[in-house]
């Protein structure tokens, strides 16, 4: 006998035998395993099938057929690589160990020993899974089927059971498709199978994989639809789905048509010309839905549309005398109900009854009422109000009245929690959950707490009325639910927008979810409202008990205890609105600051702040030249006590762009570039230009730092439309006021002319040719790596271009304008009559001279006379400058700034 590592190859010599499994000294480790690699294709296994614990030796052969006879006295796996022709035949009627080379390399990879298989195993992609056919008639169909499951590790049962993980139908009806529905079982297409056996090579395929979800069975499989009562643009959206699902439409009557889906709340009954056969399932449109929400065909039988008038319900006398019974039991119920401000159900079938019950604009009508314990009180109210005689007082009956709504309000979150939450939530459904927990959360996450306030304040109510006296408290019941309320609300308010987002895009992107809001609308509790339109209620719940507190107040008399209660009720359901919109404008402004720190590229983590809320959006040109260059697009972002300056990128990078540094560019560029941030404190002055021919909607802001030792001045030009120059001004003076705790905002505002400080657009509206030379040069010299000579040399030129510069410095002795690299850097610049002082502009600290800040030189001028003048004040007052110290931000002041 060789040794077990060798390889044979030829006629072998009669197989040694090994350790039976039922030795009573041996195990399962002792087994000793043999290979043989059947067909060329299989004899590059060798070294990969030599890894396997347990393989004594392994045997190379074309055919096999030589080793079927010791096959039966030791433990010996033929190795095919394919599972079809007539070699693979004669080993399986020979019913020796067949495996596929999958099974060596999964066995090697996780340490597996070889399995000890009756049938031939191929791949374990279907390994632990129990499968059942159903609607298969073609019978090879069905054994190629059932062989390849057992080929990749499966299993198969003829019927139904709780064992079966799987079905694969050929139908969308029957027994066996009932069973997976309603257990929830996966019912899967042939498809699945040969997608599976396709790539059965690789080891790491499985049948549960997240893409076979794909392979699932359409709902409408084989199925026609027709369509009756809808309107076109419904009808439309249904064909259209009817596709995505695997069916057909054609119009009603059609021979080929196996389901038609009717609008019960239009169409009472078939129409005669329709010609409807045997084989024709009358639906109602729910149905429809229903397989859209469980991604399989419903039962038809729940949702059969049923004809109003049948020539047997006619037949039957008895029954109609019945209906004459309950018509008449019905008009004394209504004759007792005449004048009680209660309802204890509503009839659907009346648009007239309905519109007369409803005691206010927020009264909403359960339409399928569940009798509580109110319903006994009123039963007991309307029998004590007739034994009386008499009619209620005019505030008992709007607190009933109060009653009655909030009993509705609860019961509308009642419904959006039982019917809407837990239906979506629920995980034991066809195909899980409906949504995602994430957008779950989103839509219903902030309705319990306001559902648990108002049981309270229901239930707190309902004891009132039970135990009725004019004097009960009806205000100190709703002071009692305040902080609650005030808890509760804020979260659902200030996240409104974004709940009706997410249910918008669900609506759109999740077919199970839309098919779900469409089968609500037809729910009695729903009262064909939306989720949507019953979400609005909590917005509204809060204004409409303010408007029946004052009418209660209107009702109790000035002696009634309750009088002063109701008056501070009504007063904090009040604050509690003015909160809860103050804390929605806060959130929005917070919303927003993220989104605009993620447009700013390397923006400072400093401006995202809890104190901190965004106020406007600003888009200007550049015209001091102290940010970027000037006539460059910036933005200011003010927010409530700085302003963000950002350059604006007029073009976003792209895949198209033709640029190598472009195309290299890992990460999308941001919008803005971040350039500098002003703290409000250091803003010393507002400057309003005064509009002239060369200057236009410009203004500027004079800013001295704590570490700064001199002034400076950005100076700006109004680059939109929708906003005007003043309405920035007057933000920006606003919020420097809040933060300074001045009262008047015309202090930090003054008027200039704008040839004093050299502020001009003329060149900005005018187009210079000059400037516009100077911004191609730019660009014509904008590569990565500009040698510093060569900087130097296109920045002389641009800077002696410039109309800006008048130093007589620049001119040689013949008027020529001299290029800067031409200037001789050791010369003086004695001449500062291009200069100028920011010190009369500014509201300057105390014990500091007007003309000690100076801008472009080291020299000073003295303060020019009749510069600006201040809106609010006289001229007098405008020569003197006044002076305090600097004041910082005050945290007390939380003023609203607009």
């Amino acid at each position: 006998m060789a040794d077990s590592g060798s390889t044979r190859q030829g006629t072998p010599r009669k197989l040694l035998e090994v350790h039976s499994h039922n030795s009573s000294t041996g195990s399962e480790d002792d087994v000793t395993m043999k290979i043989v690699l059947v067909g060329e294709d299989t004899h590059n296994l060798e070294d990969v099938a030599r890894k396997i614990k347990g393989v004594s030796e392994i045997y190379k052969s074309e055919t096999g057929l030589e080793f079927v006879k010791d096959a039966c006295e030791c433990e010996l796996s033929f190795v095919l690589g394919n599972f079809e022709g007539e070699l693979f035949t004669k080993l399986h009627r020979a019913q020796v160990r067949i495996i596929g080379p999958p099974i060596i390399h999964r066995c090697v990879r996780d340490s597996l020993p070889l399995p000890l298989n009756v049938r031939p195993l191929f791949t374990w992609s279907m390994q632990d899974l129990v499968v059942c056919f159903t609607g298969f008639k073609n019978k090879a169909k069905l054994i190629w089927l059932v062989d390849h499951v057992h080929y990749m590790g499966g299993s198969v049962r003829k019927d139904e059971s709780i064992k079966i993980t799987h079905m694969v139908a050929n139908i969308t009806h029957g027994r066996k498709y009932r069973y997976a529905v309603n257990m929830g079982k996966p019912i899967m297409s042939e498809d699945w199978i040969n997608r599976l056996w396709s790539d059965r090579i690789d080891i790491d395929s499985t049948a549960d994989h997240p893409k076979m979800i794909a392979y699932r069975m359409k709902p409408f499989y084989e199925c026609c639809l027709s369509f009756l009562g809808f309107s076109a643009e419904e009808q439309r959206h249904m064909e259209e789905l009817t596709i995505e699902n695997g069916g057909t439409f054609a119009e009603p009557g059609n021979e080929d048509t196996t389901h038609l889906v009717i609008d019960d709340q239009n169409i009472k009954e078939v129409p005669q010309d329709i010609t409807v056969t045997a084989k024709v399932f009358l639906v109602r449109g729910e149905w429809f839905w229903g397989c859209i929400q469980m991604a399989a065909c419903a039962d038809e039988q729940i949702y059969t549309f049923e004809k109003m008038s049948t020539p047997a319900r006619y037949q039957r006398n008895n029954n109609a005398m019945a209906k004459n019974r309950k018509r008449k039991r019905l008009q004394e119920l209504v004759a007792e109900t005449e004048g009680s401000p209660f309802m204890a159900y509503k009839r659907r079938s009346s648009s007239t009854d309905i519109s007369a019950t409803s005691m206010s604009p927020d009264s909403f009508l359960d339409l399928t009422y569940t009798p509580d314990k109110s319903d006994t009180l009123l039963a007991e109210l309307k029998l004590e109000n007739k034994e009386d005689g008499g009619k209620y007082s005019k505030r008992r009956m709007v607190v009933m009245e109060l009653l009655q709504t909030e009993q509705n309000y609860v019961g509308i979150l009642q419904t959006i929690l039982n019917t809407f939450k837990a239906q979506i939530e629920k995980p034991d459904q066809y195909n899980g959950p409906i949504l995602a927990q994430q957008d779950t959360k989103i839509i219903f996450g902030n309705i319990p707490p306001i559902y648990e306030a108002h049981c309270k304040l229901r239930d707190s109510l309902l004891y009132l009325v039970e135990h009725w006296s004019e004097n009960n408290s009806i205000g100190d019941c709703l002071l009692k639910r305040a902080d609650e309320l005030m808890k509760a609300y804020p979260p659902f308010v200030n996240f409104f927008e974004n709940t009706k987002e997410t249910i918008q895009k669900c609506d759109h992107s999740n077919p199970r979810f839309h098919a779900f809001l469409k089968l609500c609308l037809s729910k009695p509790e729903c009262g064909r409202q939306s989720l949507q339109e019953l979400l609005i209620r909590p917005v509204q719940r809060l204004p409409s008990i303010v408007l029946l507190l004052q009418d209660l107040l209107k009702r109790t008399d000035a002696s009634n205890p309750d009088k002063v209660k109701l008056e501070q009720a009504i007063e904090k359901v009040k604050n509690i609105m003015t909160h809860i919109n103050e804390d929605k404008r806060k959130t929005e402004s917070q919303v927003v600051m993220f989104d605009i720190v993620n447009d700013i590229d390397n923006c400072p983590a400093t401006l995202l702040s809890a104190n901190r809320h965004f106020v406007m959006k600003v888009d200007v040109m550049e015209l001091s030249g102290n940010l970027s260059s000037r006539g460059d697009p910036l933005t200011l972002f003010v927010f409530s006590d700085n302003v963000e300056i950002c350059k604006r990128r007029m073009k976003i990078l792209g895949s198209t762009s033709r640029s190598p540094a472009i195309q290299n560019h890992k990460t999308p560029q941001k919008a803005y570039k971040h350039l500098e941030m002003i703290s409000m404190t250091s803003i010393k002055r507002v400057l309003d230009v005064d509009e002239t021919e060369d200057c236009r909607l410009a203004f500027g802001l004079i800013c001295k730092d704590s570490a700064q030792t001199k002034e400076k001045l950005y100076s700006f030009t109004l680059a939109m439309d929708d906003i005007s120059k003043n309405e920035v001004l007057t933000c920006i003076c606003k919020n420097l006021a809040i933060v300074l705790c001045r009262p008047d905002i015309e202090t930090f505002l003054a008027k200039v002319n704008g040839e004093e400080l050299n502020i001009n657009t003329k060149d900005l509206h005018k187009g210079n040719k000059a400037l516009k030379f100077s911004r191609r040069v730019s660009r014509a010299f904008s590569f990565n790596k500009t040698p510093s000579k060569l900087k130097r040399a296109v920045s002389g030129m641009v800077h002696g271009l410039s109309p800006f510069v008048r130093d007589s410095k620049q001119f040689n002795g013949t008027g020529v304008r001299k290029l800067a690299s031409t200037f001789d850097l050791t010369e003086r610049l004695d001449d500062d009559s291009d200069t100028m002082s920011l010190g009369a502009y500014s509201l300057q600290e105390e014990g500091i001279s007007p003309s000690t800040s100076i801008i472009g030189s080291p020299q000073r001028l003295s303060k020019p006379s009749h510069i600006f003048v201040t809106p609010s004040k006289s001229a007098a007052k405008a020569v003197k400058t006044p002076k305090w110290a600097t004041i910082g931000p005050s945290s007390a002041s939380k003023t609203k700034y607009l």
